[in-house]
């Protein structure tokens, strides 16, 4: 019975020692069939998606012993920037700063050819991308003052309205000034950022209100409502349109600039820049004295031109007075008696 059980424990351990194995090559087999499914149905379905991609440039990179420097924004499909070392988007990048200067022009210049010059103006005009937006040849406008319009002619004397792209204002006054002697030159900016925020701000209220009262004709039941809410909505839709087409205005305002050229052949047509008035005392000292000898001028002036008319009054009419006055007959003498009372 004894010589029987050391026989019994040797196989009891034998088969135990086969179940783990086979426990092991079952699982084993398990795990090789579920990558080998995941792997097949990878193969067979759609592409990987961004993740997979992803992982598998983060695989080749760690193959390559090389890792992302920290602090380098990872820029997705669009090509902006999507993320930075510490997880935040750079607000620099999203809210560029932007221009919101209205600026415009004016320049005269003495020119040898007006043709030509005009000529040139419009090959600049095209090569800056710009428009034409008036052309006066041979009038003289409102633009520079003149100071002898009867010079002015078709050959004499032009002038042309040019807008061009606020960032190239400054380069195209350069290449103008390149066609002639500068008589006179002019710019000036107007910050027009607050009336574009403003005139924003009411779109959009006035836009809001026009849906507001669309909303309500849609409910309206009685036909006396009906026509004063259509009333109400063209009323407020010219509204919106105005405000649209101002907008419109003031962005443009910002994104192309007005140049005002005036061109001339002849010399002293353009009123040259007068230039600016002195203060002070000496200024005013100045100012008085020029203003006494202009009134003693006028004063002589005066005087000389009554001198010839009183030397021929004192030639003719003194001695025509006289000789009147010596024909002229005595007046009677009336003699008056006296009374002498009793």
């Amino acid at each position: 019975m004894f010589r029987d059980r050391p026989h019994r424990t040797l196989v009891g351990l034998t088969a135990a020692l086969l179940a783990t194995v086979s426990l092991a090559a079952c699982s084993g087999g398990g795990s090789s069939s579920t990558s080998d499914s995941a792997a097949g149905s990878n193969a067979v379905g759609a592409e990987p998606g961004p993740a997979a991609s992803g992982s598998g440039a983060a695989g080749d990179s760690a193959k390559e012993g090389t890792a992302a420097q920290p602090g380098t924004a990872f820029r997705g499909a669009s090509g902006g920037p999507a993320d930075t070392g510490t997880g935040a988007v750079d607000p620099a990048v999203l809210t560029a700063p932007g221009s919101t200067l209205a600026r415009r022009a004016t320049v005269a210049l003495k020119v040898r050819n007006l043709s030509q010059s005009v000529a040139a103006i419009r090959s600049l005009s095209v090569a800056s991308d710009g428009v034409i937006l008036a052309e006066n040849i041979g009038t003289g406008g409102t633009y520079v003052p003149l100071e002898d319009r009867s010079k002015v002619t078709a050959t004499t004397y032009g002038e042309i309205t040019l807008s061009v792209p606020a960032t190239r204002l400054d380069t195209v006054m350069a290449e103008l000034g390149k066609l002639g002697t500068v008589i006179r030159s002019e710019s000036s900016s107007e910050e027009v950022g607050k009336q574009i925020v403003d005139t924003q701000s009411r779109l959009e209220t006035m836009r809001e209100s026009v849906d507001r009262v669309r909303a309500l004709m849609t409910k309206a039941t009685d036909l006396t409502q009906i026509v004063n809410l259509e009333a109400e909505v063209s009323r407020r839709q010219a509204d919106l349109e105005a405000l649209e087409a101002q907008l419109a205005a003031l962005k443009n305002s910002v994104a192309r600039s007005p140049i005002q050229i005036s061109l001339t052949t002849e010399t002293d047509v353009i009123a040259a820049p007068k230039p600016a008035q002195d203060t002070g005392f000496m200024a005013g000292l100045l100012g008085g004295w020029t203003a006494f000898t202009s009134s003693v001028r006028v004063v002589l002036t005066i005087v000389g031109a009554l001198v010839p008319f009183a030397a021929a009054f004192a030639l003719v009419g003194v001695p025509l007075w006289l000789a009147w006055r010596r024909r002229r007959p005595a007046p009677a003498t009336v003699t008056v008696p006296t009374v002498l009372p009793e």
